[in-house]
């Protein structure tokens, strides 16, 4: 369940700085740039407390249908709670607190998070056909019927277009790896499909029937319309490197 998205803050922000830049061309005593330079923190202690809520609050109801708590998403709540507390304490002189050290640590724990979150992905490439959209676009599906077979899907500044809704699934557990780095990945499948989901992120988001996994990192594990008697099941591993991937029902 989304609270509050990253889009939405952004868009509240500079809202705020338009609105300050007319009240000073106005006549008004007011600084934008003091004032934004001042509260910025703010953005991630908004983000910070929306993630550790996101990450309290697993989506699941239903009959074969389970949520894993998200760690990764508590992991950037704290960060970015952290970052938003220090700095704005340091701006409004509360105390001071030296981050170079903070920001460096941070940069290693990221490019490792990156590191391990492609090397993951190349270890379960083998299990089918890879696909890859460099700098470009590609899909499958639409009205055209086509058959579904497990592979992987890599978008590296480019965009993937899978319709799952006009595809023949095979029995059994069909695999899909999908990787999205610095780009985006469109899943739509039927509402009755059987899917174990898998996502996780780093500085990006992914998000699965309207369940968003977003910040620093995060990750969860969905199981949708799985029972004892699923003949056909599609497992579906998803991760966004500061890019994004929506896997959403189609009616």
């Amino acid at each position: 369940m989304r609270v509050i998205s990253a889009r939405v803050v952004l868009g509240l922000a500079i809202l705020a700085m338009g609105v300050l830049l007319l009240l000073r061309m106005a006549g008004v005593p007011v600084n934008p740039r003091m004032i934004f330079a001042t509260y910025w923190p703010v953005i991630p202690l908004i983000l910070g407390l929306n993630w550790l809520i996101l990450s309290f609050r697993p989506a699941g109801s239903g009959e074969g249908r389970r949520v894993f708590f998200s760690w990764g998403q508590l992991i950037s709540a704290v960060i970015a709670l952290a970052v938003g507390v220090i700095y704005l304490g340091r701006n409004l002189g509360y105390f001071e607190v030296q981050m170079v050290s903070f920001w460096r640590i941070f940069g290693a724990f990221v490019l490792i998070l990156i590191g391990l979150s492609l090397l993951k992905g190349f270890s379960r490439a083998g299990q089918g056909r890879g696909r890859v959209a460099f700098m470009g676009g590609i899909g499958a599906g639409g009205s055209t019927p086509w058959k579904l077979e497990s592979g992987s899907y890599l978008a590296f500044m480019g965009g993937i277009d899978l319709d799952l809704t006009t595809a023949e699934i095979p029995p059994g557990e069909t695999v899909l790896d999908l990787t999205a780095f610095m780009g985006g990945i469109d899943v739509k499948i039927p509402p009755d499909l059987a899917v174990i989901y898998q996502g996780s992120s780093v500085l990006g988001g992914v998000t699965f029937r309207g369940h968003e996994d977003a910040g620093i990192v995060a990750g969860r594990t969905i199981e949708h319309n799985v029972t004892a008697s699923t003949e056909r099941l599609v497992r579906i591993q998803a991760r966004a490197i500061m890019g994004g991937i929506e896997i959403k029902e189609k009616p």
